[in-house]
């Protein structure tokens, strides 16, 4: 091809702008070319040509018979792999940056502890033990005065409760109506029954009532009159002649003339039932609402739930619950499985003490109330009773005489028999004492409620009578029976009042109090809040709360070990890796690990006596990392803890190893600080060298890219050489040999 024609228009070949890469051979002259330095733009390539990926081409160099490709990708990988020696610096130094802030995070960690162990406040947790949990138990305010208690508790606090006598069911009603009062009033001359009219009275169960009327007679009756003719009828009469019912006459509060017909015995239930019935056009009749109310606390106001006639027992207790009014009591009816009326209503204050004693004033009739839970009788045996061995129940020593005194004399003398058996242990044996007094009160006595118990730490048995009972006496046996040896009692007592009350007793180092609740009682022992549960004698023990302070010792020497450890296996030459740890050149790192060295044979200076960690059982070893005998730091902080919180808080102007400790770590870890500021500078380094890559990769893609577009160039104007060379090959005439 002639000089300054085809791509290298104006140029002969042998300068050419590509030089240095290759040679076409041929009769063109050969022709060197040099990337990169493009004097003149190749003609325009097609897009297949052009199409590239990180520098390269899929397609370059086709055409032409030379691997375009493979020389581009070649020099690529030259270049990268000088990059790539930056890359491999940045690791090795975020792998140094990382090492660093393990061994801060772990400084850091030293350091809380430190400062935990300086704050006064940790040192004035306090604990509590109880000799006896079941009796009481107890906690205590940061910096209560420690020392021990000797509490005796000789009653807990316990409700106010009443209990009505067995029902037949739930359902049973405890407002029979035995009274019946006119609905309308009456002038003394007025009529209350027309002439004519007739009204019925009956008396007695519903099944079987006695009847008689009454008919008003020539002109009406007035209610005086009405009143007479109840009262003379010949058919208000019983067998015996006696009436039924009675009538009578009182004013309302509008001072009109109202009529009353009443059950003549007084009494109440379904044999006194009494109902009125006829014609309503002149008068009507209706039981009065009665009234079911108590008071609360000595001088608490009267409360009253209204009871009308046919209220069952569990629609009173309904009514007492949800009336808006209740001032904090609960009513329940219960199922005690006993006889033919098992069922009884309770009435128990929610709140214990005398402030929410329950005073009885006015219930419906039909329902008798007693007593429960604030008058008892109690006694307790004098002899424990051991259950080393079963304790034997037979027909020898099983019988139990008492007489109860209900407020008129004593019954006769009931005769209780406990069920023959091996008991082998305390509950088994109460339960069987108290079945037995209960089962023959309920058959031949009072009915009244027993309870019976074993104090678990004297042994001895307690008997109480839970209802009123006046008097009681209990007769352990006949002249044939043992039990009063068996149960640890005198042959012959009598059951005493104890003290009514319903409130705690309880004596605190010799001092007594009294209070309404048994839970969280804060003003008896200053910083303490005392619990009681049951009727005995414990001592509480104030200490002072050693867990907070040995754990942040424990955890301080505990992490001071593993920094040693972690410093040590990263700051020497691995043999076996051939390459220095991540802290060979760290001068924070190595200083670190001397100034630790000295810092925990530190010596304080608490009240003018010096004392190290040496003392809580801290032992320094030959390799820099530390033993801790904790057996020895347990016994410091048991028997020495004022001590130990003076070599970590110091005293007056003398800095405590605590304080001491904590500024040293803070030297290293703070911003500020010799291992923060080593880090910083690891920090920016890396990020130069983050940057330097990133600008040499774009670099790199940017020279490869035009690298690219100019082999591309080459490739299809070696391609076209190719051709013309064939070209001219076929013009020019063959050679004869």
């Amino acid at each position: 091809m002639p000089a300054g024609t085809g791509f290298f228009k104006n140029q002969s070949p042998e300068t050419c702008c590509y030089k240095g890469i290759s040679t076409v051979k041929g009769p063109v002259k050969t022709i060197r070319y040099e990337l990169g330095n493009t004097r003149q733009k190749l003609p325009g390539l097609s897009k297949e040509a052009t199409r590239m990926a990180t520098g390269t081409m899929t397609s370059l160099g086709m055409g032409s018979g030379l691997d375009l490709q493979g020389i581009l990708d070649t020099r690529r990988k030259a270049d990268e792999a000088i990059l790539n020696l930056k890359k491999e610096k940045i690791k090795t130094q975020t792998a140094i940056k990382t090492q660093l802030n393990s061994v801060l995070n772990k400084l850091l960690s030293m350091k809380t502890n430190a400062l935990s162990l300086s704050l006064p406040s940790n040192y004035n947790s306090r604990t509590v033990t109880e000799s006896n949990k079941n009796i009481v138990t107890a906690t205590a305010l940061d910096g209560t005065k420690t020392g021990s208690h000797l509490i005796k508790v000789s009653r807990t606090a316990s409700s106010s409760s009443f209990v009505s006598e067995g029902m037949s069911s739930a359902s049973a009603t405890v407002y029979t109506p035995t009274v019946m009062e006119s609905v309308k009033g009456f002038g003394d001359t007025g009529i209350a029954l027309a002439e004519g009219e007739t009204i019925k009275i009956k008396y007695g169960t519903e099944d079987n009532p006695k009847t008689f009327s009454v008919t008003g007679t020539t002109g009406g009756m007035t209610a005086a009159a009405l009143v007479a003719a109840i009262n003379d009828s010949p058919a208000n009469r019983d067998s015996k002649g006696n009436p039924l019912v009675s009538a009578a006459t009182f004013k309302d509060d509008q001072g009109k003339n109202r009529i009353r017909i009443s059950a003549a015995s007084g009494g109440n239930g379904e044999e006194n039932r009494v109902a009125v019935s006829g014609s309503d056009s002149v008068t009507g009749f209706a039981a009065p609402v009665s009234r079911f109310s108590f008071r609360m606390g000595k001088n608490g106001k009267a409360y009253e739930v209204p009871v009308p006639a046919e209220t069952t027992l569990e629609d009173l207790a309904k009514r007492i619950n949800e009336d808006k009014n209740n001032p904090g009591v609960k009513a329940t009816v219960i199922n005690t499985g006993n006889g033919d009326n098992p069922y009884q209503l309770i009435l128990e204050a929610k709140a214990s003490g005398e402030d929410s004693r329950i005073t009885m004033i006015g219930k419906p009739p039909g329902l008798s109330m007693s007593e429960k839970n604030g008058s008892r009788y109690t006694m307790t045996g004098e002899n424990p009773i051991s259950f080393d061995t079963p304790v034997t129940i037979n027909g020898n020593n099983n019988t139990i005489l008492f007489q109860e005194d209900a407020g008129d004399g004593y019954s006769n003398t009931l005769r209780a028999r406990i069920a023959p058996g091996e008991y082998r242990n305390g509950k088994e044996l109460a339960l069987a004492v108290e079945q037995a007094l209960e089962k023959e009160s309920s058959l031949s006595g009072n009915k009244k409620d027993y309870q019976v118990s074993i104090n678990p730490d004297t042994g001895k048995m307690v008997i109480n009578e839970t209802g009123t009972l006046k008097n009681l006496t209990i007769k352990w046996g006949d002249a044939g029976s043992s039990a009063s040896a068996v149960l640890g009692f005198s042959k012959n007592a009598v059951i005493t009042p104890e003290a009514s009350s319903l409130n705690s007793e309880v004596t605190i180092d010799g001092i007594s109090y009294q209070r309404q609740d048994n839970k969280n009682q804060t003003d008896l022992i200053k910083g303490v809040t005392l619990s009681f549960y049951a009727a005995g004698e414990a001592t509480i023990s104030v200490e002072s709360g050693t867990d907070t302070v040995k754990q942040n010792i424990t955890s301080l020497i505990e992490t001071y070990n593993t920094l040693i450890t972690e410093i040590d296996e990263n700051d020497d030459y691995d043999k076996e890796k051939d390459t220095w740890g991540p802290l060979s050149r760290s001068s924070a790192a190595r200083t670190l690990k001397m100034d630790l060295k000295v810092l925990f044979n530190t010596k304080a200076d608490p009240g003018g006596k010096s004392a190290s960690l040496k003392d809580l059982g801290v032992e320094l070893n030959r390799n820099g990392t530390i033993t801790l005998d904790e057996r020895k730091l347990g016994r410091e902080l048991a028997k020495n803890f004022d001590k130990v919180q003076a070599l970590f808080l110091g005293s007056g102007t003398k800095k405590g190893l605590a304080d001491i400790l904590n500024k040293k770590f803070g030297d290293y870890a703070l911003s500020r600080g010799y291992l923060k500021g080593e880090i910083k500078t690891v920090d920016s380094r890396i990020s130069r060298m983050e940057d330097h890559h990133k600008e040499g990769m774009r670099r790199l893609n940017k020279k490869y890219e035009i690298m690219a577009k100019e082999y591309a160039n080459l490739g299809k104007y070696l391609a076209k050489l190719s051709s013309t060379q064939d070209y001219i090959k076929k013009m020019l005439p063959k050679s004869e040999d």
